[in-house]
């Protein structure tokens, strides 16, 4: 399959804020999402993005990320239920790699808990970016909406990068521990 994708901005009342915002909603549990009008504020920063996905003319999917010089930081990623387990997720994830080589892409999941009621959704998730190069830290992330495994495409995790980044992306608001696993 060839995928042309686009990233585009997401702007208020534009017709990619309400398709992704509709993603996001049924995407994301209440507690793990900032509010979608925080989202859209961290997005008007320089480095911070937050963006729908197309290929072509077809809706794929949402993005919410930052970067800095060595770390890229992916806050949301989510495929439009029609449009998954048909490669998107993967060749999002390519993307980053191809446009920024030698950048340490970090992101954080539900963890894998035998008696967590979505359980095998959480080792499906785990395996997909497995498969797509990336490892489990020692790491993981606490804020409000819980505990999250920290996953890196690195060796080296580079967690006072990481704490850097979502301080700048964030406006120094958003309250999280990093703390061993």
């Amino acid at each position: 399959m060839i995928f042309i994708l686009t990233f585009k901005n997401v702007k208020w009342g534009t017709k990619n804020y309400f398709k992704v915002k509709k993603l996001y909603l049924s995407a994301f549990p209440k507690r793990e999402r900032f509010p979608i009008s925080g989202l859209l504020a961290m997005g008007l920063q320089k480095r911070v993005n937050f963006q729908a996905v197309y290929d072509q003319e077809n809706f794929i999917g949402l993005i919410f990320w930052t970067y800095a010089k060595q770390i890229i930081y992916i806050g949301y990623l989510a495929v439009n239920p029609i449009w998954r387990g048909k490669g998107y997720g993967s060749e999002i994830l390519n993307l980053m790699k191809r446009n920024h080589p030698g950048q340490e892409i970090v992101l954080d999941i539900e963890p894998v808990i035998k008696t967590a009621k979505n359980y095998s959704q959480r080792i499906n998730r785990l395996l997909f970016y497995k498969h797509n190069g990336f490892k489990l830290t020692q790491d993981n992330l606490v804020d409000e909406g819980g505990r999250y495994s920290i996953l890196s495409s690195d060796k080296h995790f580079k967690k006072r990068s990481l704490s850097q980044l979502l301080d700048h992306m964030s406006f120094n608001c958003y309250k999280y521990k990093i703390v061993k696993r």
